[in-house]
């Protein structure tokens, strides 16, 4: 199915796609010379030798899992039996290649999400918790929807959504329709504390993580030395369909505490029980709430929000970005974006895509299984810029806030990043991008217990990426002030 794929998407690729030009054409020659795009190169010793055994690792823990998930439910009995074939692929390596490249060929969405959802399940979050940074403050809430609901077609019709903002403020951004204003001002629903058992329709669980108590409504005095005027809000990864924000602390908490700020982790709930636009509605929903009842709720006035995603979330962060900005709504002072999933046509080709034919992580049966989960029947990626953000117009990208990319030089979704900061140094954006070489795809999340000082060194950069990135959006804020 690849190699059908592979061959039927390369002979319809568009020939003027820079991955069809020369290394010396002028469109290489306009991202080599702009600098902003750094290739990060490891000379660690024995790091390839480190790789293979980190790859040699997962690749053991897949033949494990799959095996033992093909016919079993995420329970401790499960797990134990996970642990036991790990061991048996550890004596037997023939064994463990092809129950491995049995998974990777595989199009099982069930198995793939049950080996996805075992770092979230109850059974191994609490191990996994151990390793997590201390924080001061976490705090789990559900907000509710304000908003009409988006649907398949809203991208077709997005003249419809002036009802949100007076359209004669269409630059400004800030000021709200005066139906969305009487709405806030009314009686909005509070959020919910409780855990309830299946989040219902209304709500979207949002996860706020910080190294202080906030300002107002958490019972506590806050830190004297916090950024209260800054968040990061966060979209995680898992294809649309796994994971959620809880087993992403290994990164977020870390990030909250080097800034010392506080960050709201948006959890949509995920495919294939809900599909597009739906999760993206419940990002909108959430971004909505957060911006418009952050300082009511608990004290915060937003002067620089950072929206950050990986993956699938690089892909959610893109698309409300561009959804704010059909809305006249107030977008987001920068995006930080970790090897984003750009384009979710199943036809769309680039070289990137032949590494999914041995990845461990970003199988292209993978790849699949998200894409037919997550996306409708009635819906066209190949047309639908909220679905891949890959065809977002230069008239749209021109009003993006400041974006960086982390890329993984070994992920079968690398190129389109490529192709995106193409697109945003012709229109002279304020765009970076640093690609990792000889990492997969997913390294934000490997901050726990690889012993590869690569790793720990790109989620240092990401840290700093993402600090510098706040702190200079902030400095540009109080150099306006004084002007």
């Amino acid at each position: 199915m690849l190699v059908e794929h592979i061959m039927t998407g390369s002979m319809n690729a568009d020939m003027n796609d820079i991955f069809y030009k020369p290394a010396n054409s002028e469109e290489w020659k306009v991202i080599v010379n702009s600098h902003l795009v750094e290739v990060v190169e490891f000379k660690d010793k024995g790091f390839e030798k480190k790789m293979a055994k980190f790859q040699e690792s997962v690749a053991t823990m897949l033949a494990a899992g799959s095996s033992q998930m093909e016919n079993s439910q995420v329970c401790l009995e499960s797990l134990i039996g996970i642990g036991m074939n790990a061991m048996y692929y550890g004596l037997f390596p023939s064994k463990r290649e092809l129950q491995s490249e049995m998974f990777i060929s595989s199009d099982n969405p069930e198995i793939t999400t049950k080996l996805m959802s075992l770092a979230d399940s109850k059974f191994t979050y609490p191990f996994l918790k151990l390793a997590f940074p201390s924080i001061k403050f976490h705090r789990t809430i559900f907000v509710p929807k304000l908003l009409p609901r988006l649907t398949v077609d809203s991208y077709k019709h997005d003249e419809d959504l002036s009802i949100f903002l007076d359209p004669a403020h269409k630059n400004r951004g800030a000021v709200l329709s005066l139906e969305i204003q009487r709405l806030l001002d009314g009686n909005i629903p509070p959020y919910v504390r409780k855990k309830p058992k299946v989040v219902p329709d209304n709500l979207v669980k949002v996860r706020i993580i910080s190294p202080s108590p906030l300002p107002k409504g958490c019972g506590k005095a806050p830190l004297k030395d916090m950024n209260f005027d800054r968040i990061v809000i966060d979209i995680h990864g898992g294809g649309f369909i796994a994971t959620t924000s809880r087993c992403h602390q290994t990164y977020l908490r870390k990030w909250a505490k080097d800034a010392k700020i506080s960050i709201f982790a948006i959890d949509y709930k995920l495919a294939p029980a809900v599909k597009y636009p739906y999760i993206l509605d419940e990002i909108w929903q959430a971004y909505f709430w957060i911006i418009t009842q952050a300082e009511k709720e608990f004290g915060l006035k937003l002067k620089t929000v950072l929206v950050a995603g990986d993956s699938a979330g690089g892909n959610l962060a893109m698309a409300l970005t561009l959804r704010a900005l059909h809305s006249n709504f107030r977008v987001p002072n920068a995006l930080l974006l970790g090897y984003p999933a750009l384009n979710l046509s199943i036809n769309a080709f680039t070289p990137s895509l032949l590494t999914s034919m041995d990845d461990f992580i970003l199988t292209y049966s993978f790849l699949s299984v998200c894409i037919n989960s997550y996306i409708p029947s009635d819906a066209d990626p190949a047309k639908d810029p909220y679905l891949s953000p890959c065809l977002i117009s230069d008239e749209d990208l021109k009003r993006f806030p400041a974006i960086r990319i982390m890329a993984a030089g070994m992920d079968p979704l690398r190129d389109e990043s490529y192709k995106l900061m193409y697109r945003l140094i012709k229109l002279k954006k304020d765009a970076r991008m640093i690609e990792y070489r000889m990492l997969p795809h997913g390294f934000w999340n490997f901050y726990i217990g690889f012993g590869l000082k690569a790793v720990s060194y790109t989620h240092l950069r990401a840290h700093e990426t993402r600090h510098d990135l706040v702190c200079r959006l902030l400095l540009e804020k109080k150099k306006k002030k004084k002007k």
